[in-house]
C-alpha cells in the first residue's frame, strides 16, 4: 500500500484516543470519515469537559487537594471526638465529688444528731466513756498570789 492512500485517524476506544490506520476506498467516503472523526472528537471533548468538571482542571492537584482535605477533616472530627471524652470525663468527676461530699456532709449530720441525742438521754459523752482523759480550764484572777488562795 502507498503512504498517500493511508492515513492515520485518532479513534475513542475504552474511554482513551486510539491511533488507527484508515485507508482511503476501503467503503468509506471521504464525507462518511469526516463524519465520524467529528462525532468522536466531539466525544472526547466531552469526556475531557467532564473529567475537568469532576476532577478540576488539573487532576493531579485535584486529588493532592482531597488528600489534605481528608486529612484536616479527619483531624477535625478526632478534635471533636477528644474534646467530648474530655468534657465527659470532666463532668463525671465533678459529679463523683459532689457526690462524695454530700455523703460527708450528710454523715457528719447524723453524728451530730447521735451527739445531741446522746446530750438528751443524759449518758456520758463519748471522750468520758472511752477513759481518755478530759481537761477542764479553770479561770482565776490574775491578781491573787500564793499566798492568798492558801
Amino acid at each position: 500500500m502507498s503512504a498517500a492512500r493511508c492515513r492515520t485517524v485518532l479513534a475513542v476506544r475504552d474511554g482513551r484516543m486510539v491511533p488507527t490506520e484508515h485507508r482511503r476506498g476501503e467503503g468509506r467516503s471521504v464525507a462518511a470519515d469526516y463524519d465520524s472523526q467529528l462525532i468522536e472528537s466531539v466525544a472526547v471533548r466531552r469526556s475531557r469537559l467532564l473529567t475537568a468538571l469532576l476532577y478540576g482542571s488539573n487532576p493531579l492537584q485535584r486529588r493532592w487537594a482531597d488528600g489534605v482535605r481528608t486529612f484536616f477533616y479527619s483531624v477535625a472530627v478526632a478534635a471533636l471526638v477528644a474534646a467530648v471524652c474530655v468534657g465527659y470525663s470532666f463532668v463525671s468527676n465533678l459529679l463523683a465529688q459532689q457526690n462524695a461530699k454530700q455523703q460527708q456532709q450528710e454523715q457528719e449530720q447524723q453524728q451530730r444528731q447521735q451527739q445531741l441525742d446522746q446530750q438528751r438521754q443524759g449518758a456520758p459523752a463519748p471522750a468520758e466513756r472511752d477513759g481518755d482523759v478530759v481537761v477542764l480550764a479553770i479561770s482565776m484572777p490574775l491578781s491573787l498570789t500564793t499566798a492568798e488562795v492558801a
